[in-house]
């Protein structure tokens, strides 16, 4: 249990700040003005009450160690609060670890051992993020590195070292919340380009191989100008590929029968595959510089995440035959993710800081190329010649967006995908093209018959019909091993679930036996590329983005939990910012400070909210030419140097636990809008945060980053007292006051310039502290 009794004083010593800790890149970053002359004045105060407090604590034994190394418990669920086993409420303040786990270490065997840093490095990185604040790790795991190979064939060395990774940051007082994270499906489903910037970045040996049988001329992917007939006339191989994650290749083999997803052609561009027809030896998947885009516009990828959460509907006929046991591809598939997450749930379950378990990240629940290719069936099947018009593929994609805009997509949103859909000719003709892409609704006797009328309705209602009890099935098999799992989970990319206008809602439900569930959404400003291949990072200005509130959006993002979940804790699982604005190297001179503005508006919303986050991602693997070495996406918090970027807007001051039921916070960071008061400074670097009544002895705890004050910081107290931890940065506070109604406060403010404001009760710099009675 955590002492009650203050006795850490007992190890506060004179001295000036480490000086190995100035040296470091991450405390040297910004500078405040030195101490002011309120305080000169007062600083010989110090030596007479550090006397009285080492006398008072003459004995004790117990230190500030002690307390950080007793904090750490299990949480669990109340109400919509995360609480430790000391009735404490923690607030979430993480970063997912990390973007570079998508892919392999080792690509031949598979093996992600290593993702996301290597176990004699983890020390290194912990000690990073616990410098940086955070209390927090989504630890992103793939299916496809728990069970690479075979059905039942589970990696145990990767298993070892995830676990190993849980232990290390137990140590560091760090919880993990277990992600096994997906993006279009599997890494398997892929194609390969020409980068135009000339980055090669293809790490696969086969990938390798593949791309030396396929020349291109550079115009295939524009990378020439307009007027460059030498440029489009130039010969060259892919060099870099985009790709999913998630699922093995043995599953995307299963989910696309008819293909050769094991095949030397496969991921090529079609016009690379010399084979007839096409599609069974390539996939229809697109090189988009906008990855996410082929969720809606690839046929392959809809289908395996229909035959994923849908195939008892959309192929009841597909069975496959287990030790002896015939059942649906559905069931099957289902149950060899739900085992995955049962070795991984066996291994981490006796840890105190796991937080939780993410079922399953982003799943996908929209399936416009799908529907279109049913629909396209229904009309070219009658059609003379089984051919369609062009008046008749107008139509259909009329009738295809009108029906997303009753569902609730913008009518912007809608007229970008029908103009995304005609450009790239998506929208089948034939039911030659139709049967030749896999999707064959009239494969007599065949167990790979689609059912047209279940594809059809998939879009609709798809949280409540197929996430729920997919869900429900994971997180049953979970609590198996782990009965005390905060199951989190995911709603769908898709369509709204809040019916039409309000009425006719079908939500999805909190799943039934989850007593313990947190909601996870994610959230991402207007920062993306646009669509097509080959394209540049967006250019922004500062005062672009300086005015912005994200508030009333993230509200939106997290409605479902009020809405229908039952209102439980909630977690914005992802949201963050590319740190390449205008090409890296622009970006770097202006030291990201585009980025940094973005990442301050995320934190201003969620503090304004007091809603917990996680930001995407930190990766010690990021470069300068491919981000984190997936898709050329560059979020990492680290830069390609392995030092902290745009640090002073996320090592920000927050409460790790507090004591009573949180009511407000903020926090004033540089990048701040601030609008003088003549005679009275800008509250720079401001922290507040006000609680209820303590409901325990226990103390709040208050991360205080050094950048942000590297002269020390006052603490302003409405009651009680507090002690400073100067080797991991936390402030804890003890209240005083036990009257129902009353409401603890709590100030942090940097040296500013005298003005009168003397109500402060501690200056603490480093391991140096004054009081002022």
């Amino acid at each position: 249990m955590i002492r009650r009794a203050a006795r850490a004083e007992g190890r506060i010593e004179v001295a000036n700040l480490n000086p190995a800790r100035e040296r470091d890149p991450l405390f040297a970053l910004r500078r405040t003005p030195s101490m002011n002359a309120s305080t000169r004045r007062i600083w010989p105060r110090f030596f007479t009450l550090l006397l009285l407090f080492l006398v008072a604590s003459c004995g004790s034994d117990y230190t500030l160690t002690d307390q950080f190394e007793e904090d750490l418990t299990r949480i669990t669920t109340h109400l919509s609060y995360f609480k430790d086993a000391h009735g404490r409420y923690l607030f979430v303040h993480g970063a997912n670890v990390s973007g570079s786990s998508k892919f392999p270490a080792v690509y031949k065997p598979i093996s992600y051992v290593g993702k996301p840093f290597p176990l004699d490095e983890a020390d290194w990185h912990f000690q990073q993020l616990q410098r940086l604040g955070f209390n927090t790790i989504r630890l992103v795991m793939t299916w496809e590195a728990i069970e690479p190979n075979a059905p039942g064939e589970y990696d145990q060395a990767y298993l070892d070292f995830i676990e190993a990774i849980v232990a290390k940051a137990n140590e560091y007082g760090i919880y993990c919340l277990m992600d096994m994270h997906q993006d279009l499906f599997s890494r398997h489903i892929n194609q390969l380009f020409y980068d135009c910037s000339d980055g090669l970045s293809l790490e696969d040996q086969d990938d390798i191989e593949k791309a030396k049988t396929c020349s291109l001329p550079k115009s295939h992917w524009a990378c020439c100008a307009q007027d460059d007939s030498e440029c489009k006339a130039a010969q060259a191989s892919p060099n870099n590929i985009v790709r999913g994650d998630g699922a093995p290749k043995w599953v995307v083999q299963l989910c696309l029968p008819e293909k050769e997803v094991y095949g030397d052609s496969w991921g090529l561009p079609p016009d690379c595959v010399k084979k007839t027809p096409k599609s069974k030896y390539t996939t229809d998947f697109f090189p988009f510089t906008l990855w996410g885009i082929n969720a809606f516009l690839s046929l392959d990828v809809n289908r395996c995440f229909a035959t994923f959460f849908a195939g008892s509907q959309i192929y009841p006929e597909y069975k496959v035959t287990e030790d002896g046991v015939e059942k649906n591809i559905q069931v099957y598939l289902q149950d060899h993710f739900a085992e995955a997450w049962r070795q991984v749930a066996r291994r981490v379950s006796k840890y105190p800081n796991v937080l939780g378990y993410d079922i399953l990240n982003e799943p996908t629940g929209i399936y416009i190329i799908f529907t279109l290719y049913a629909l396209s069936w229904r009309e070219a099947a009658s059609a003379p010649g089984g051919v369609l018009t062009d008046a008749q593929v107008n139509a259909l994609l009329e009738d295809l967006t009108g029906e997303l805009v009753r569902q609730g997509t913008t009518q912007e949103a809608a007229k970008k995908l029908r103009d995304v859909l005609r450009q790239y000719d998506l929208v089948p003709r034939s039911t030659a093209q139709i049967v030749q892409s896999g999707f064959y609704p009239q494969a007599t006797a065949s167990k790979y018959k689609p059912d047209i009328n279940a594809a059809l309705a998939l879009n609709f209602n798809f949280n409540r019909n197929y996430l729920q009890p997919f869900h429900k099935k994971v997180g049953d098999v979970i609590l198996e091993e782990d009965p005390d799992a905060i199951l989190f989970v995911e709603l769908s990319l898709g369509l709204s679930d809040t019916g039409i206008a309000g009425m006719m809602a079908f939500p999805m439900l909190r799943p039934e036996g989850f007593h313990q569930m947190a909601y996870a959404p994610h959230y991402y400003t207007d920062i993306y590329p646009e669509i097509g291949m080959n394209k540049n990072p967006r250019v922004f200005t500062v005062e672009e983005k300086f005015f912005r509130d994200y508030t009333s959006e993230i509200q939106k993002a997290v409605e479902p939990s009020t809405f229908s979940l039952g209102n439980p804790p909630t977690v914005i699982g992802e949201f963050g910012t590319y740190f390449n604005f205008g090409g890296i190297e622009t970006s770097m001179t202006q030291d990201y400070e585009v980025s940094s503005v973005v990442l301050d508006r995320y934190f201003e919303s969620f503090e304004k909210m007091f809603l917990h986050h996680i930001q995407w991602c930190y990766s010690p693997e990021n470069t300068m030419e491919n981000g984190e070495g997936w898709n050329k996406e560059d979020f990492s918090l680290l830069g390609p140097d392995r030092k902290p970027r745009s640090a002073l807007a996320y090592s920000r001051p927050y409460p790790r636990f507090l004591s009573g039921k949180p009511v407000s916070m903020h926090f004033y960071s540089d990048f701040h809008y601030y609008d003088p008061d003549a005679y009275i400074p800008d509250p720079r670097r401001e922290f507040e945060v006000t609680f209820k009544t303590r409901e325990t002895d226990a103390p709040s705890e208050i991360f205080v980053p050094p950048i942000q004050y590297p002269d020390g910081f006052y603490v302003y107290l409405s009651d009680g007292h507090c002690y400073y931890d100067p080797d991991r940065f936390i402030l804890y506070y003890y209240p005083h006051k036990l009257d129902p109604g009353t409401l603890h406060n709590l100030r942090i403010r940097p040296p500013y310039p005298d003005y009168g404001d003397r109500d402060w009760k501690y200056f603490f710099r480093g391991k140096e502290v004054i009081t002022n009675p």
